[in-house]
């Protein structure tokens, strides 16, 4: 069966001043009609960049320089501005990190939800307010009839979320991009967010790229998962391999860096060491040597390619990835300690 989305070799850059910033540099995946894909990497990894690239949302100075984005085999970045148009919203939505910015600010919640309903659908403006009420019930918004007339300062953080979320369902898309939709929410909004997004996921079909800096986020949802890293993809899995068996060293360090509670309490918790590559001036090979304590010397002048994780080292599954020259597991001493030792 074909893939609802396919990436491949995207390329988008930033020109400024100082150069040209490889935000994200030829990245290929997949996603599967009703499928969860998890994204998950540090701050300026790229994630956000390539959500906005499948849209085609990259405003100047940025740009899409390379690669394809085939949408049921459709390259988006072949399409006419009206056809694409016509993508977003009813085919491909988008569920944007802050509501609050997302929503316009002088127009009632019901005018917001009524407009993709009459654009995409041809809805009359009595059907779109209809629709959007219902859209509200749907969201878990209580007195949607009333609630349907107020602006989005009426709500509050999470509910600006749920109104989002209704949002990126009017048109029943056939994939829904969730950039950080629980970032600006406390705990407890957050779970009740992401349970709201799994069970309309489930009643509708519909597939999802849930995008977060958060490895425990995509823990429960996401049935595959992309570790970004400098613009690249380091790392891919399901999330059972991933969680179970992380063999990147950046992914088993960011599993180090979060509180585990299948575990055995213990000492600190253990960042990864340094920072990530400026962008304008990646190295030559490998983008996480500097902080690796894995790398071996081809790493400082050799970039890896993603490669099948052997059979025998991974229960003879074939869907786990990666872009390391090491061979490591979770729990190995670093090269150094392992040399002492030897």
């Amino acid at each position: 069966m074909a893939p609802l989305l396919e990436v491949r070799n995207l390329k988008t850059q930033f020109k400024s001043k100082d150069g040209v910033v490889k935000a994200v540099d030829d990245v290929s995946f997949h996603i599967d009609k009703g499928e969860t894909l998890g994204v998950v990497g540090e701050s300026g990894s790229g994630k956000s960049v390539t959500a906005m690239s499948i849209l085609r949302l990259v405003q100047n100075p940025g740009k899409v320089v390379g690669g394809e984005i085939l949408f049921e085999g459709r390259d988006l970045l072949k399409l006419e501005d009206r056809d694409m148009r016509k993508v977003r919203g009813k085919e491909i939505a988008m569920i944007f990190q802050d509501p609050m910015t997302s929503l316009n600010p002088v127009l009632t919640v019901g005018r917001q939800l009524s407009e993709p309903l009459i654009t995409h659908l041809g809805l009359t403006k009595t059907q779109a307010l209809k629709e959007s009420v219902d859209l509200l019930k749907m969201v878990g918004i209580p007195n949607a009839a009333e609630r349907v007339r107020s602006y989005p300062h009426h709500f509050s953080g999470g509910m600006r979320q749920r109104v989002m979320i209704a949002m990126s369902l009017a048109c029943r898309p056939k994939l829904i991009i969730a950039d950080e939709p629980t970032t600006a929410l406390d705990v407890t909004i957050q779970a009740q967010i992401l349970e709201l997004l799994e069970k309309l996921q489930a009643e509708t079909g519909t597939a999802v790229m849930l995008i977060t800096h958060a490895l425990g986020v995509v823990a429960g949802m996401a049935d595959r998962i992309n570790v970004m890293y400098a613009g690249h993809i380091v790392e891919t899995a399901t999330a059972d391999e991933l969680f179970a068996n992380p063999r990147h060293p950046y992914t088993m360090g960011l599993l180090k860096s979060i509180p585990r509670l299948d575990e055995a309490r213990r000492g600190r918790l253990e960042p990864i060491k340094g920072s990530p590559p400026d962008l304008l001036d990646l190295p030559k090979g490998c983008p996480f040597v500097s902080r690796c304590e894995y790398a071996l010397p081809q790493a400082e002048t050799i970039r890896p390619e993603l490669r099948q994780v052997p059979a025998e080292a991974d229960g003879g599954r074939s869907e786990h990835w990666i872009a390391c020259h090491s061979e490591v597991k979770m729990g190995d001493p670093p090269v150094h300690e392992a040399q002492e030792v030897a």
